[in-house]
């Protein structure tokens, strides 16, 4: 029996059918369950599809001929997977098509009712998705495997929640070898100059993940919903992946994906540790939260080769902070940005627009915050309503969206119920002229310091030299 594992293609949901996504490294949610399955013997393969065309989906499913094709599916990436599904049973109608991820997970009974898919893996997969292949091997029942849906005689079947994984230590490092690293060529945002003697740009790139969950509840997020418990790999287990990315593939900076990076002041300070003693020689980034910082915890973070820290700022208005329940103050954030940026490290405020409460005089709070602590990158959206978070259930509440809505191929809703997204985007584009004005001022500091220490000055027409009213001009642009 053979099973197919599938990250869909990457398709913008405002302008299906074009590419849009390209990935900074491999899926790794595809690449846990193969690892899993191959741990246990089974034969399996994965697939990552970001940039394929559907015909190229047909001729693969036709060429690999899988009895079983594993799907992963994210909201917003809904109507991909749904064709992946068809295709699958149209190559093949006898396969068993299994479908996972947030989406699924969440609204289970739809997909089930109005989708080609027979399984569905509810959360965590790797335990899950083993305990599926013995059944489809004929070996046992699939009402006796706990965390899935499926139909039955024209009925929803729910099988009781599957246990958390505890040890994580026990999930096996992610089957990187089903995926070519030149592929994942992704623009990463931070990824831009020189650090630590580093072309930054000329690093492998890889995501890996240390945790899953969060301690927060943030009234926009689902991680809660789906991860539920905030567990960790220990700091042995995590470098020990670092250290075969580095030998075996040539990785060279590493994005901790974790929710939440920080959490445990010591197991990040003892994973630092691990990458000094091991003298790995790399760069890292992570996000996390900015009630999660410490002096000495930092310190650790940049001797171990820590570039820059996200920071889930969300907004810098007290008001906004308790209405999405984020739990943190404004005060924490200059604290936290100030600090990491006095330690030598980069920083980035992740923000979003458009939340309960917001208003002009709350994104001016925001943009106040911008120009106090500096970031070195912003990066702000729109809120938006999903499956699973409790501004999705308000927004049911106020009428803007209903479950149906999720049968069609539209992106998921901004939560416009307070302001209009004419609005949103207004006070997006306010927070990037705030961070851009930074920049302006920061350049022409520069340009001013260089002209005051060497006499030369770079103009729109080319490079001059200025000295006891002497102007010459040295390059002349073209």
């Amino acid at each position: 029996m053979k099973t197919l594992l599938i990250n869909p293609p990457m398709y913008d949901q405002r302008k299906y059918g074009k590419p849009f996504i390209l990935p900074y490294g491999p899926p790794l949610g595809i690449a846990y369950l193969a690892s899993t399955l191959e741990k246990h013997g089974f034969d399996v393969k994965a697939i990552d599809m970001f940039d394929y065309s559907w015909e190229k989906v047909r001729q693969t499913l036709e060429k690999e001929q899988p009895n079983v094709v594993g799907i992963t599916c994210l909201t917003e990436q809904r109507a991909s997977p749904l064709e992946v599904a068809k295709l699958s049973k149209t190559v093949n109608k006898d396969c068993t098509v299994i479908m996972g991820g947030i989406h699924p997970t969440i609204m289970y009974e739809q997909v089930l009712e109005h989708w080609p898919v027979d399984i569905i893996v509810l959360g965590e997969g790797e335990e899950t998705i083993k305990e599926l292949m013995i059944c489809l091997e004929g070996k046992r029942a699939w009402e006796d495997v706990h965390g899935i849906a499926y139909k039955h005689q024209g009925k929803t079947i729910k099988t009781p929640p599957r246990q958390l994984i505890h040890n994580m230590d026990d999930i096996p490092f992610p089957a990187y070898k089903y995926f070519d690293f030149n592929r994942y060529t992704g623009g990463y945002e931070i990824l831009k100059g020189t650090w630590n003697g580093k072309q930054l740009e000329n690093l492998r790139f890889v995501p890996i993940i240390s945790t899953r969950g969060c301690v927060g509840s943030c009234q926009f997020c689902s991680t809660p919903f789906f991860w539920q418990k905030w567990r960790t790999r220990t700091a042995k287990n995590v470098v020990d992946e670092m250290e075969f990315l580095t030998k075996n593939f040539g990785c060279g900076f590493f994005n901790f994906a974790d929710d939440i990076f920080t959490v445990n002041k010591n197991r990040v300070i003892e994973l630092c540790k691990e990458i000094i003693d091991r003298k790995l020689d790399i760069v890292w980034d992570c996000e996390t939260r900015v009630n999660f910082i410490w002096e000495d915890m930092l310190e650790w973070m940049i001797k171990s080769g820590c570039y820059c820290i996200s920071f889930g700022v969300e907004s810098a208005s007290e008001t906004v902070l308790k209405a999405i329940k984020k739990k943190t103050t404004p005060e924490q954030i200059e604290h936290a940005i100030k600090l990491t940026k006095q330690m030598g490290m980069k920083t980035k405020m992740l923000l979003m627009v458009g939340n309960p409460g917001e208003d002009d005089h709350t994104v001016r709070d925001t943009t106040r915050m911008i120009e106090t602590v500096r970031p070195d990158f912003v990066s702000v959206s729109e809120a938006m309503v999903f499956p699973g978070t409790e501004l999705y259930e308000l927004a049911k509440q106020k009428g803007l969206v209903t479950d149906d809505f999720w049968l069609t191929d539209r992106p998921a809703p901004y939560f416009t119920i307070e302001n209009n997204l004419e609005k949103l985007l207004e006070w997006s584009n306010i927070i990037m002229s705030a961070n851009a004005g930074i920049i302006g001022k920061t350049l022409r500091r520069l340009r001013n310091i260089l002209e005051r220490s060497t006499g030369l000055r770079v103009t729109g027409e080319g490079i001059e030299y200025r000295k006891n009213g002497l102007v010459k001009r040295l390059v002349t642009w073209t």
